[in-house]
């Protein structure tokens, strides 16, 4: 799956109210496109399921994984753009970098990155609640 294009050609094979996608919002920047414009694309059809909510700066030959307010990607954009579809499923911040100090026992997933993120989006969630 290297493309949105690739992901409706999954959802149009089998029509079905059950069928969906996680959108990992890292692995779609990696594809370079708009990553607003495409979660409207897929939300608009009720096709988003889960979102993993990530940064990062690069493409998929070459990336790296970056806290939530440093990336490629205009995450106060995407945050509205789940506001903009209605967007009512979970979601997760995925892929943070290691704080100093941190272990590095699970890369992508130390605690004081998740901890940022969750912090981050959920100052994302009320500034757009603040400025509708």
């Amino acid at each position: 799956m290297t493309s949105p294009e690739n992901f409706q050609r999954l959802l149009d094979l089998v029509p079905s109210p059950n069928n969906g996608i996680t959108f990992c919002q890292g692995c779609f920047a990696e594809m370079g496109v708009d990553i607003p414009a495409t979660i409207k694309h897929f939300g608009s059809q009720k096709k988003l399921f889960f979102a993993h909510f990530r940064n990062l700066r690069g493409t998929a030959t070459n990336f790296t994984e970056m806290f939530h307010d440093d990336g490629d990607t205009d995450m106060f954009a995407a945050m509205r753009a789940y506001f903009d579809i209605g967007f009512d499923g979970p979601m997760r911040p995925d892929h943070v970098p290691t704080v100093e100090g941190e272990g590095n026992d699970r890369p992508g997933y130390t605690l004081m990155g998740r901890l940022f993120a969750v912090g981050y989006m959920r100052g994302l969630i009320e500034a757009i609640e603040k400025t509708r």
